[in-house]
């Protein structure tokens, strides 16, 4: 719907839009509405519910994954625990831990 004009000086008039959530589908009106980046409007709910939902870790969506990124992500996890383990350890003999 294109917006009205006024004849004497060509003003659009601003007509009423009613903005979806990207979840439920239902209207966002005012404060209770936040807009996530790349979707499009939402409840604060809903986008509390859908990340809560999501395993997703500093923006890294886990579930996106392949099954071959996601054994190199856990490769990379122990081997960062294992080396902040060796060098916290109190008998610091610089071994290598194999796992």
């Amino acid at each position: 719907m294109l917006p009205k004009l006024i004849s004497s000086v060509n003003l659009p008039v601003v007509v009423h839009m009613s903005l979806k959530c990207v979840f439920c589908k239902q209207p966002v009106f005012g404060v209770g509405g936040v807009t996530v980046p790349s979707m499009g409007p939402a409840h604060k709910n809903c986008y509390e519910a859908y990340r809560t939902m999501r395993r997703t870790f500093r923006s890294i969506d886990i579930t996106e994954l392949t099954d071959n990124e996601l054994s190199d992500l856990k490769d990379l996890v122990l081997a960062e625990e294992n080396d902040r383990r060796r060098k916290s350890a109190p008998d610091n003999d610089d071994d290598i831990e194999l796992f």
